[in-house]
């Protein structure tokens, strides 16, 4: 069911809605399709999620909604009804506004919470009663309902009088339902959420949450789910808890997690056999380093003295010995677990985490500065422990050497790191097969360490460029880009091409190229991937992007210009418009077209117009595959639309040889093909005034008003008549713009005339108007018979253009349309008579007053002119407009009518499942 209509100030919707909620308690419970009650709770609540304080009173006093709430939850009720109750009931307690206590307010109405407490103590009872029941959907309800009514400070004293909440929490976080546990969950942060964070102060929620530590030990509670080696269903139902809890970023949150000490030994949770369980550690990780700003103190640290970690601390500092500890502690740990990739790939985890924080000490000096160093490093070592080639890739024409990289400190992890052997003995265990562990899919890829590690590059990169440009990173990701069996997976492939060029950029500085060495030996590897035979289209698309970036840098791409690596690349590519794989060919030619895109770097223009690739593309356009003739057509409509590309084609002439192509081409059987010609068409006539291109070109197609028709009214293709219609619209646009040129001419001609200046008689004046080049081609009939086509969006179209063109008419002709006026009256003449015997007029009869335009010797504009003034506009905007089509379906189908009402037949109408 639709509803489109949620304006709480219309009249006929609130009384539609009041309707609704009424006939709640009376849903049939015959109704087989579970959805319709959801159906009925979107509707009502999308009212009430507004948030509109007089449509909540309206509700509260006039509806009296409480009472039928509380008609829903009748033992006989259907349990789905009483569902939707419920959660409309927490609705109206998260959007309703609290009444004023201040002085001068004492008559102010109740809230939903107040009139509830006091007249409703039954919905309450209700509540607490089914947090147990046979239901999953009631469970849920209820926990929702609750979650809302304890953000209240006498909601929460409620719950207290009740003595209930310590055993209803330890019943649900067990709970066999991921919806009600992740419910019960909020539940427990809404009363985190809102104690008293001073000491001084101590609330309901305060004495709610002792009561639930006390009475269940809530902390050792999730302790407990969080290391239940037994049930990944409660490992992970813990960590949900925590996560909420961390992921509020706010004090309360903070203290709730360092009073608890439930993460001061996460360790476990990071290797842990499931892969959920792991993932929602390190986010729990991730958050805790962005939002607090002393991590350790929930972290947990165990090998420093209580004294240490006085207050007064910096919060540099902080971050500084947070992340000492998680290197040296936990990422050691991890690391020397080499008998487990699983390890390795946790120990990225966690240095992944530490990155988007560090941002925070990018002005610190000292340990922070060598922090950012000792990682970049080690994220380096874990790549390259990985690598098949052992750090080298060697070709005939090139030769890039990488050493072993030494990890620059003298703690315990770098030593480790440092040892002899070690790197060779991670590297052995790559290698080996993965072991599947019980309850395990299997061990953990080489491939996906790699691409954790390049994905925390890329952020050290752009963190910190400095620190990126004098390591041994450039060597690395150009080391991996020839190992075959890394890079025979097309995620590591990918990422590795992302990375280069991001690594790349960094040996710019002062504009200035640091190191020419490093980029020819890049120019060559990336030659070599796409000389390579392997290499296929997905490949080659993933090289040419990162070349684009090259051409985006202002050094990088001058040198490709300039120097012989640019050549290359050039020759390289030319060949590959040859490949036997047309995918391969019609990559290299959306690559040359999307070099020219608007505000695209200018190098990357310059590199095609020196090595003439345009003049290939060009040979494109009659390739025996139809996806690389539209690739050749869309990429010279790119160029087009470009300035610099503009003047490219026209000073190899380009333009003109372009127009003599576009006749067979839009002949073409492939529509997609169609759509491009079209779409260039439109560019050469509007945007580069280049239509005479198209009417000089030596054939009649484009003055062929059959064939105009044809592809406007005809084509089997929607796109195409649209395209077509677009293509007359600019035709129309680019001769009213030569016909202004004129007109200045015929002006200054009749001046000189009246001053009995010698003038050569009429040759100042064009032999006709350039205008009748749009009625040549028929434009007028043929947009007219457009509005009536089968698709709306073409209707749309040609709608849209009849009216942009009336309108240039009447602004062209401001001071003569007294002339059109008595062309109007004579064509007004004939048609008034039908509607004073009640007829009507027609597109049919609009469009035959066009057709002796050309045998009078009056301008068409007349004729064509007093055919638009008998279109009826409001009624063709009508047959094109969705609204107005769906207009009555959505006045019919009344949500009491079709969702709340059933037949006492079964499996008879609308009772029976969409799926039947």
């Amino acid at each position: 069911m639709l509803h489109h209509n949620t304006n709480a100030n219309s009249a006929q919707t609130i009384e539609e809605l009041q309707r609704v909620v009424a006939a709640l308690p009376r849903m049939p419970k015959n109704i087989v399709d579970d959805t319709r009650h959801e159906k009925v709770l979107s509707y009502v609540s999308a009212f009430i999620s507004q948030g509109d304080p007089v449509l909540i009173r309206t509700m509260m006093l006039e509806w009296a909604i409480l009472d039928i709430f509380q008609a829903c939850l009748a033992p006989d009720q259907d349990y789905r009804v009483s569902c939707v109750a419920l959660r409309l009931l927490g609705y109206l307690l998260k959007y309703d506004t609290p009444p004023a206590t201040s002085s001068g307010c004492d008559n102010a109405p109740a809230g939903v919470w107040q009139t509830l407490e006091a007249r409703h103590s039954s919905i309450l009872e209700y509540m607490i009663e089914n947090t147990k029941g046979d239901e999953a959907l009631v469970r849920f309800s209820c926990w929702f309902a609750l979650e809302q009514a304890v953000k209240y400070d006498s909601g929460a004293q409620w719950l207290l009088k009740t003595g209930r909440c310590a055993d209803m929490v330890s019943v649900a976080l067990k709970d066999s339902s991921t919806y009600v546990v992740t419910a019960t969950c909020q539940f427990l942060v809404a009363i985190i959420e809102n104690r008293s964070i001073e000491a001084q102060q101590f609330t309901a929620h305060d004495t709610l949450m002792d009561t639930l530590l006390g009475s269940i030990s809530l902390y050792r509670l999730i302790h407990t789910m969080m290391t239940d080696k037994g049930s990944e269903r409660n490992r992970v139902a813990g960590l949900e808890f925590l996560w909420m809890v961390t992921n509020s970023r706010s004090e309360c949150g903070t203290a709730f997690m360092q009073q608890s000490q439930l993460l001061f030994n996460y360790m476990d949770l990071l290797m842990d056999d499931s892969r959920l369980v792991r993932s929602r550690a390190l986010d729990i990780l991730s958050i805790l380093l962005e939002s607090v700003s002393n991590p350790l103190s929930v972290l947990g640290k165990d090998d420093t003295a209580p004294d240490s970690m006085h207050l007064d601390i910096s919060k540099d500092q902080a971050m500084v010995d947070c992340f000492n500890h998680l290197l040296e502690r936990n990422v050691f740990s991890l690391v020397a677990m080499t008998e487990s990739l699983k390890a390795l790939h946790v120990a990225t985890g966690i240095m992944d985490a530490m990155i988007k924080p560090l941002k925070q000490c990018e002005e610190m000096h000292g340990t922070g500065s060598q922090f950012k160093d000792i990682l970049l490093s080690i994220v380096l070592w874990i790549i390259q422990a990985l690598q098949e080639n052992n750090g080298t890739a060697q070709d005939a024409d090139c030769h890039v050497n990488v050493d072993t990289i030494m990890i620059p400190s003298d703690g315990k992890l770098a030593k480790h790191l440092n040892q002899p052997g070690f790197q060779a003995l991670v590297k052995s265990q790559s290698r080996a097969k993965p072991s599947r562990d019980k309850g395990s899919r299997g061990g953990t890829l080489p491939k996906t360490i790699v691409l954790s590690a390049l994905k925390a590059l890329q952020c050290l990169t752009q963190l910190f460029p400095e620190a990126v440009e004098k390591s041994a990173a450039i060597n690395v990701v150009l080391s991996i880009l020839f190992d075959e069996k890394l890079c025979s997976d097309q995620r590591v492939f990918k990422a590795c091409l992302a990375t280069l060029p991001v690594v790349l950029k960094t040996k710019v500085q002062n504009g200035q190229l640091l190191d020419e060495h490093v980029f020819a030996s890049a120019m060559k590897i990336i030659l070599k991937l796409i000389q390579r035979p392997t290499s296929n289209s997905t490949t080659l698309r993933l090289i040419l992007t990162a070349i684009q970036e090259f051409f985006a840098d202002e050094i990088l791409g001058s040198i490709l210009v300039q120097e012989r690596a640019g050549q290359q690349l050039a020759d390289g590519l030319l060949l590959k418009l040859y490949d036997m794989e047309w995918d391969v060919r019609d990559n290299v030619v959306e690559f040359i077209g999307n070099l020219f895109v608007s505000d695209a770097p200018v190098h990357g223009i310059e590199w095609a117009l020196k090595h003439d690739l345009l003049e290939a593309v060009f040979q494109k356009l009659s390739d025996e595959e139809a996806y690389v003739r539209a690739a050749s057509v869309r990429a010279f409509e790119i160029v087009m639309r470009d300035s610099r590309g503009w003047r490219g084609m026209c000073a190899k002439n380009l333009e003109e040889r372009l127009s003599s192509q576009l006749p067979s081409l839009i002949r073409d059987s492939e529509a997609f093909v169609r759509r491009a010609v079209l779409e260039a068409m439109i560019c050469l006539v509007g945007e580069r005034e280049s239509g005479t291109i198209l009417m000089v070109n030596g054939t009649d197609l484009f003055v062929d008003a059959k064939f105009m028709s044809r592809l406007t009214l005809d084509d089997s293709d929607w796109e195409v008549r649209i395209r077509a219609c677009e293509f007359i619209a600019a035709v129309w646009e680019h001769c009213l713009a030569l016909d202004e040129r004129a007109d200045y001419r015929v002006r200054a001609a009749k001046r000189l005339k009246d001053s009995e200046t010698n003038v050569q008689g009429d040759d100042t004046l064009p032999a006709r108007p350039s205008t009748w080049w749009f009625y040549d081609i028929k434009g007028d009939q043929i947009l007219v018979e457009a509005t009536r086509d089968s698709s709306r969006l073409v209707r749309l179209t040609s709608v849209e253009t009849l009216k942009r063109i009336k309108a240039s008419i009447e602004e062209r002709l401001g001071s003569s349309t007294s002339n059109l006026a008595v062309a109007v009256d004579q064509e007004e003449e004939g048609l008034q008579r039908k509607r004073e015997f009640g007829g009507r007029v027609t597109s049919d009869e609009s469009l035959a007053a066009l057709g002796s335009s050309s045998d009078s010797g009056q301008h068409p504009h007349a004729k064509f002119y007093a055919a638009l003034c008998q279109l009826d506009f409001e009624r063709l905007d009508a047959s094109t407009s969705v609204e107005q089509l769906y207009e009555e379906v959505l006045n019919v189908e009344r949500v009491e009518d079709v969702v709340m009402e059933e037949n006492e037949k079964p499996n008879d109408g609308n009772n029976v499942l969409d799926c039947y």
